[in-house]
């Protein structure tokens, strides 16, 4: 009983504010069904919202008709830039080092989408340095973007907030991290 009673408060956390189906516009994000999704077009015809969506830690197209009344939660979802640091071929997963580099993990796996995956295998392979984003929702992980750099041109991140605020910005060994979209 107590099982069941956390997992549905770990839930409710990741999980903003609820909205009805005519309140979203595009670009929003909705929660349908345990899929966290990303609008991409939504109109009304006769008292229904047609949805069309994409499933951000799958890259799927998503599609809905609803009741105008019809209230989605809206998840949180959270980006992070790792570096990559090891793959294991056994079971597909990968070792990630944060960009602060304080911690690691190592409970990402190789994504489905064969134009990511063939980045980081191959970058990896050829000993590049490749920086993965993860995008988090709903209590899952997901791989959403990839960038491979030569061996020994990135030392050290800056996110775009603190690329701006420095004064000088002449350092060649920087990723300047930009805020990529899904």
């Amino acid at each position: 009983m107590t099982e069941s009673s956390d997992a549905g408060a770990s839930r409710a956390s990741k999980i903003g504010t609820v909205r009805l189906a005519s309140d979203f516009d595009i670009n929003d994000h909705i929660d349908f069904d345990g899929k966290p999704c990303r609008v991409i077009s939504v109109y009304t015809k006769r008292g229904f919202c047609h949805f069309r969506t994409i499933d951000i830690l799958t890259g799927y197209l998503v599609r809905r008709i609803v009741p105008i009344s019809t209230e989605f939660a809206i998840p949180d979802v959270s980006r992070d830039l790792y570096k990559l640091t090891g793959i294991s071929f056994k079971d597909d997963s990968v070792t990630l080092l944060h960009c602060s580099g304080t911690y690691s993990r190592n409970d990402i796996f190789l994504p489905e989408n064969l134009n990511l995956r063939t980045m980081m295998v191959d970058g990896f392979n050829d000993d590049k340095t490749v920086i993965v984003g993860i995008v988090t929702s709903l209590g899952q992980d997901a791989v959403y973007a990839v960038d491979v750099y030569p061996t020994g041109t990135v030392t050290r991140f800056l996110l775009d907030e603190d690329f701006l605020n420095q004064s000088t910005t002449d350092d060649t060994d920087v990723v300047v991290i930009k805020n990529v979209g899904f």
